[in-house]
């Protein structure tokens, strides 16, 4: 009975041996965590300074590209993206980060082409096109809207007004069509306005 009692004690004091060497390492991983977590905090909250082109920094660099992205509002450019699409980040040379960085100044001082940058024959071309082809799209955005809606044959009115009004919708969103009807309603404005001058 006593030699029970001793290894039941001889028992406790190992699992409370083990339990106090489990505490201790958990205590010294939350401690090294900690120092990282205040390092890293340290790292993204430290503004670089501006360098000129000729410098080489590839810590400047990457610090600064990814406080960019971490600003991105859109979600594949977002921090969480960038870490599930760029894991090999930090693998990068210098030369490939200045090249990222030169394409993405490139890419922001293009401006967008709009519709005042073409020439009145270019717009009067796209103006013919969308006549001639815009009811094979009004088709398409019809078929679609039946699919949106579920809908296919025998359709009641209020079904077919409601898909001919989704199909519109989704015709006068598809690329530059609202644009082109815009254009055209004023050459027809135009047009009646001529009309009832010369009958008048």
């Amino acid at each position: 009975m006593s030699v029970n009692q001793t290894e039941l004690e001889q028992l406790r004091q190992d699992l409370r041996d083990s339990q106090e060497s489990l505490e201790e390492t958990i205590r010294t991983q939350n401690t090294k965590i900690n120092t990282d977590m205040i390092e890293l905090r340290q790292a993204l909250n430290v503004q670089y300074p501006h360098h000129g082109e000729d410098e080489d920094n590839m810590d400047i660099l990457i610090s600064g590209h990814l406080r960019d992205v971490s600003r991105e509002v859109r979600p594949q450019m977002s921090g969480a993206g960038l870490a599930s699409s760029n894991k090999h980040f930090r693998d990068l040379t210098n030369h490939e980060l200045h090249k990222i960085k030169n394409i993405h100044e490139e890419d922001h001082k293009q401006e967008a082409r709009t519709v005042l940058d073409e020439s009145l024959g270019e717009i009067m071309n796209k103006c013919v096109n969308f006549l001639t082809y815009s009811f094979d799209g009004y088709t398409k955005k019809y078929y679609e809207a039946e699919i949106l809606e579920d809908v296919y044959d025998d359709k009641s009115t209020y079904e077919s007004i409601k898909v001919h009004l989704i199909a519109i919708i989704l015709f006068f969103r598809d690329d530059q069509n609202i644009l082109y009807i815009g254009i055209l309603l004023v050459f027809l404005s135009i047009i009646i306005y001529l009309v009832n001058i010369t009958t008048s």
